[in-house]
Order: C-alpha cells, then sequence, then structure tokens
C-alpha cells in the first residue's frame, strides 16, 4: 500500500547555536559535514516505494533553502507548504491533512532527526503503514538507552496487539532523570513524534476532538496563495490557531492508538549533550590531555588541551565555549544575542539565498568585503542601493551584469564599479558556478538597503 510522507520541517536553530542559527535550523546544516544534511537524509529515506512524493510543511524563512536543495539533488515533491507563523505540530498535521486525499496514509514525520539504521527503520515503518491502513493511528517509539529528561515517553500496555504493535497506555512530557529511569524501566519508549494515519481516520479524530483547530487550519488553506513552487498559508487565519502539538490535541485523548518499537539509534539531536552521542568531533581538531568534549571548528583548526566535559564550537563569525551539561543555556543565550541585535543570533557568515549565497569576509566602518557565489542559471534581483557603492570583481566563471541602461559580460580578473543609486543585476547563464568579490563602501552597510525593480523569487 502507498504512502504519503509528510515532512515536518518548520523549527529553527536555537538549542544548537552557532551551528544552527535563527534563520538556519538545524535540519538544513551540515551537522556531519558529509555533504549532506537531516533533511535531505529525512527526503532520502523515503524517497522509494512505498512512498509516494512527500508533502513538505516548512515556514516562509526556510522556503529557498528547501527549494535550492531540492532542485540541486532532483528531488520530486508532492507540495511545499509554508506557515507564516509557527504554530507547533498540530495546525501542522491538519493542514497536511487538508492537502492530501481522504484514502491516503500519511506517514507524519520531522525532518532533524538522527536514525542510525535506516533498513531496521524503513521495516518498522512499513509495518506502521500497514496497520494504519487497517484503521489504527500508529505511533513509533525509540528505544530508550538512557533516562534523558528532553525526551517525551510512551508507555505502551504489557500485551502485544498487532506486528509487534502495543496500545499505548499514556505519553510521559519530558520527565525528570529519576521518574525517566523508572519509565525505562517498565519498558517506556522514547516518542519520535512520528505519527502513521489513514487521512479519513485524522480528519475523524480531529473532528472529534479539536474540530475549531481543524476548522481554522483548513481556512489557512483555502484562503492561501500559491507562489511559483509554494502554498503560503493565510497570516490573518492562522494568528487565531492555538500553538499546541499533535501530543496534546489528540494523542493523549482516549481512543485505541498503537505504538510499534523501533529498536535501533534514534535521537532527535536537541542538545549538545545528545550530538555528543553521536558523535564528538567534527572538523579540523587537535586534543591534548582532554575527555568527553564535544569540538566543532567548520574551517579553522581547533586546538583543545587539558579541559574536559566542555563544548567548543568553532564558527567563521561566533564561538561558544560551554559545560556539555549546560546546553539548557542556549534559550538564554539566543534571547541576549536577539535583545542585543547581534547579527550572529540569525545567519552564519555564509548566508544562502535563492540564487546561491554570499560570505561576509571583513566588515569595517566605511566598507564591508564579500564573496558572491551565483548558481548556474540564476541572478539577483534588479535593484539599486540608496546608502552604498559597490566594486565587484569577477574570480571564477562569467557573469552578465546589468548596469543602468546598459548589459555587458564580466569574466575572470574583470571588475566593475556601481555608484550609489545605480541601478544593478548580476546573471549566471553559464553551466558553471561564479563567483565574485564584492567590496562596499559607504557609511551604511546592512542588507536592508535595497529597492527591487524586479526578483525571479518574488521577495
Amino acid at each position: 500500500m502507498k504512502a504519503k510522507p509528510v515532512i515536518l520541517s518548520g523549527g529553527s536553530g536555537v538549542r544548537l547555536w552557532p551551528i544552527s542559527r535563527k534563520n538556519l535550523a538545524k535540519q538544513f546544516v551540515d551537522i556531519f559535514q558529509n555533504d549532506s544534511s537531516l533533511f535531505l537524509e529525512t527526503v532520502n529515506r523515503v524517497s522509494k516505494k512505498p512512498f509516494t512524493p512527500p508533502l513538505i510543511i516548512s515556514n516562509i524563512s526556510q522556503r529557498f533553502e528547501i527549494l535550492k536543495l531540492l532542485k540541486k539533488f532532483k528531488i520530486k515533491t508532492d507540495k511545499i507548504i509554508l506557515e507564516t507563523l509557527q504554530k507547533n505540530t498540530a495546525p501542522a498535521c491538519a493542514v497536511a491533512s487538508y492537502y492530501s486525499e481522504q484514502d491516503e496514509i500519511l506517514c507524519i514525520m520531522p525532518s532533524d532527526h538522527y536514525i542510525e539504521d535506516n533498513k531496521k527503520f524503513l521495516k518498522t515503518l512499513e509495518n506502521a503503514i500497514d496497520l494504519a491502513s487497517k484503521g489504527f493511528l500508529v505511533t513509533i517509539g525509540a528505544k530508550a538507552i538512557e533516562p534523558n529528561s528532553n525526551y517525551g515517553y510512551i508507555i505502551p500496555a504489557s500485551k502485544k496487539k498487532l506486528k509487534n504493535s502495543f496500545e499505548i497506555e499514556r505519553f510521559i512530557e519530558k520527565p525528570s532523570v529519576g521518574i525517566a529511569k523508572k519509565i525505562i524501566q517498565n519498558h517506556g519508549l522514547w516518542n519520535t513524534g512520528i505519527i502513521v494515519i489513514k487521512n479519513k481516520i485524522l480528519i475523524k479524530l480531529f473532528n472529534k476532538y479539536n474540530k475549531t483547530l481543524y476548522n481554522k487550519s483548513v481556512a489557512s488553506c483555502k484562503n492561501s496563495k500559491l507562489e511559483k513552487e509554494f502554498h503560503i498559508l493565510d497570516k490573518s487565519s492562522l494568528k487565531s490557531i492555538k500553538e499546541i502539538s499533535m501530543d496534546y490535541a489528540i494523542l493523549e485523548k482516549n481512543f485505541t492508538k498503537l505504538v510499534i518499537p523501533y529498536n535501533g539509534r534514534w535521537s532527535d539531536l536537541g542538545t549538545y549533550d545528545s550530538l555528543y552521542k553521536v558523535k564528538n568531533s567534527y572538523g579540523n581538531i587537535i586534543s591534548i590531555d582532554s575527555k568527553n568534549n564535544f569540538t566543532y571548528s567548520d574551517e579553522k583548526l581547533l586546538v583543545v588541551a587539558g579541559i574536559d566535559d566542555q563544548v567548543v564550537v568553532n564558527t567563521k563569525n561566533a564561538v561558544l565555549v560551554t559545560k556539555k551539561s549546560s546546553s539548557h543555556l542556549l534559550r538564554e543565550i539566543m534571547k541576549v544575542l536577539i535583545k542585543n541585535k547581534n547579527v550572529e543570533a540569525f545567519d552564519d557568515a555564509i548566508i544562502s539565498r535563492p540564487w546561491g549565497l554570499f560570505e561576509n569576509i571583513k566588515h569595517e566602518n566605511g566598507y564591508k568585503v564579500k564573496k558572491l557565489l551565483v548558481l548556474p542559471g540564476e541572478k539577483i534581483s534588479l535593484q539599486k542601493h540608496l546608502k552604498r557603492s559597490e566594486h565587484w570583481v569577477v574570480v571564477k566563471g562569467v557573469a552578465k551584469i546589468t548596469k543602468g541602461n546598459k548589459k555587458f559580460l564580466l569574466k575572470e580578473n574583470e571588475s566593475t564599479f556601481i555608484k550609489k543609486g545605480e541601478k544593478h543585476r548580476i546573471e549566471n547563464n553559464t553551466k558553471k558556478n561564479l563567483v565574485l568579490i564584492e567590496v562596499q563602501t559607504g557609511n551604511y552597510l546592512e542588507e536592508d538597503d535595497i529597492y527591487r525593480f524586479e526578483d525571479k523569487y518574488n521577495r
């Protein structure tokens, strides 16, 4: 029986700062430095039979990151749904229901979880699909290998139901370590947040237990607007929707639901401590007389000496040093960064754009140096700046330049000057990456100094 993956990808990058950022959630970061991401691994995991192309639900700030990945890896999708306000998983599931056929089996799953054994997981998921076809709501519970207070737990009934499944006795949300130990002793499972259910059953449950939320979510779909590949949910409809998880909205209600244990390694990678348990060192690292540390460096050599039980993260524009046991303080750190208007809260030195990316190399009073990478077939918006001038030097590839009323090609080692207020654009009409160095000069050099005349990405 065919099943439709519903990939939930609307979170923001707070708990793993500075590896992830407010504008770059952890599922899109190459965390393991293997030219992949948790989002890609999730999509690829359900890319073959019995799965149909996935329905992806994310937030509007992630849209171009998703689109670039899908195009780069030629991934087919059913639809891409964008939330204009984040409302947690229950409204997202209601939206998925609206955009799916009644008889479809939905495999609703987060996009930011680590699953070690894909073969074992897929077998578990296929069992869940079979049970869902019989009318059950089915969840997947991961084997709890430690009393972790950051996870929710599922308490299964003592007797098996069908196909290695158990009826769910109850859910317990993030208990203390002491209670978690007792839960594990009683065969409790980690709640993965994965739900498998026939759509018409999901609709019945929403109508029975949370009809108002369902109707408001449907309204946000009916009033949505289609922008290229994206279905953008209506913001005014979303405003009135309560922010609530599927656990609280539906799963904890009094009806029969099943859990299938997954005995492979699973983690939501929600803290540095959980990331450490998957892999403890990333990048160019030298460790001397040190143990039990999580170390990460995205480029430069990082040396740790004579320290234990620490987190040391080195990125291009931010460094974090903290105790491994203090990962919970990341939310407080983020609040301070946002309050102080630190750009590092939101973006790395390398910032993704729909046409490619740019890297901030140097920024001082009066000037900024950036490296731009424009992907094949892409172009920046036709724009002007009111407060800065720009110098462009092509270091790789061929650029088609619009400058005022003129259009011309700029080849490697050639340059041009864009004066303040002048209309301009860069295009890459070749099949190779285009790389430029941009030097900005002026009294104000922030990204909001831009007026767009035309933009293929509708920004």
